[in-house]
């Protein structure tokens, strides 16, 4: 049994890492990570989120020992240096790390440690021991570099700022994302009929994304019958969808963590007049966006643009997005927001920035934009119509 388990963990080790990107994609934006660092005088930084690990070498888990038992307090964080960079895990991850990281130099942790511990003893074997230090949120690790000497500043925005800007093999993933998200929503169009609850109708979905190269995100898919919200941000339930029944479709869609996302308007049988007007109002709204951003542009513009959008149409409507991108469970939010009600508002449009762009009037559709050079890229082939399913 033992001869089994030795050799079973040997041919663990031999297996090649899999990572999403090139080493070279992962050393750009390292590098950019240190561009930021010195522009905030920062000698060493801390990076804690499981996303930054992830955008920044790859690292991608399904625990992390956040938000669970104080038996199993945090055990993780990627330190960056001029010199140098290391990750702290749990000591029972390193072929998980391996695996999925490009990270060369690994610190395992015995379940008998604390974390700040940990990071105090290799930076002082690294000779990291005095200078600035940024650290993404807060805790013991902020306490030990402050009792030690070093001066601390948060640098979460810093990190996230980093982020934002997407790489040309980020996009292409997100595209991807994109074509598996639309194939999901495709299938659960063809499949859909009333007497489906909604978490059968959310597995139809799930099932046609996932065949189309997808994989499962950051937040529950939801298929809600009903006002978009509040009910687009519950859950599926085993709620029977009848006919004479509208419902939303509100998904997204992950490849290696990168998120695309998608929204349409289902009717269950013929939609009255009221219905398809409001769900030209939202489509509209998609016009207004690429014939508007244009690089440099202050989103208040756009902003302004949506506002008068919807007080032609005469209704109380909506606008705007967050950004996507890596993201791992709780949220697949990214940090940047813009909202057609913000008039004030001094960011501009920058090329590279990919967000979701939701259109809401009552109902809502969403989709996936990037802004480039030539203005706003919609990457959903998804008509832009309400989508019925046959009412017997």
């Amino acid at each position: 049994m033992m001869d089994f388990i030795r050799l079973e963990e040997e041919r663990l080790a031999r297996r090649p890492a899999e990572l999403p990107f090139g080493r070279e994609e992962y050393a750009a934006r390292l590098a950019l990570l240190r561009t930021r660092m010195a522009e905030s005088e920062l000698d060493l930084l801390l990076v804690t989120a499981p996303d930054s690990m992830c955008w920044l070498h790859g690292y991608d888990a399904r625990w992390y020992r956040l938000h669970s038992s104080t038996s199993f307090p945090p055990a993780h964080c990627t330190v960056v240096h001029a010199d140098g960079m290391f990750l702290i895990e749990v000591a029972e991850h390193e072929q998980l790390v391996r695996l999925t990281s490009c990270v060369d130099d690994f610190r395992g942790m015995a379940e008998t440690e604390l974390l700040a511990d940990v990071l105090a003893a290799e930076l002082a074997a690294r000779g990291w021991t005095r200078g600035r230090a940024g650290v993404e949120g807060q805790g013991s690790c902020w306490e030990m570099l402050t009792t030690r000497g070093y001066g601390t500043a948060d640098a979460t925005a810093l990190i996230r700022r980093a982020r934002r800007i997407k790489s040309t093999a980020e996009i292409a993933m997100i595209e991807r994302a994109q074509a598996a998200c639309d194939a999901g929503v495709t299938e659960l169009h063809r499949r859909a009929r009333p007497g489906m609850t909604e978490l059968e109708a959310w597995n139809v979905y799930m099932t046609g994304m996932i065949a189309a190269g997808g994989e499962p995100t950051a937040m529950h898919e939801t298929v809600a019958v009903g006002p978009p919200m509040p009910l687009l941000h519950g859950v599926s339930t085993r709620r029977r969808i009848q006919p004479g029944d509208y419902f939303h479709v509100d998904v997204a869609g992950a490849v290696h963590r990168y998120h695309a996302r998608a929204t349409r308007p289902f009717f269950v049988g013929e939609p009255p007049a009221w219905f398809t007007e409001l769900a030209k109002v939202i489509a509209g709204a998609y016009d207004v966006l690429t014939a508007t951003a244009r690089p440099g542009l202050p989103f208040r513009d756009l902003n302004r643009a949506m506002r008068d959008h919807f007080a032609e149409a005469g209704v109380d409507g909506w606008a705007g997005g967050y950004e996507l991108g890596v993201s791992l469970p709780p949220d697949w939010v990214g940090e940047f927001v813009w909202s057609s009600p913000d008039e004030d508002t001094e960011d501009v449009i920058e090329p590279g920035l990919v967000t979701n762009f939701e259109s809401c009037a009552f109902l809502a559709m969403v989709d996936t934009v990037v802004f480039d050079e030539s203005g706003a890229r919609l990457l959903s082939t998804l008509p832009r119509d309400v989508m019925t399913v046959e009412a017997p």
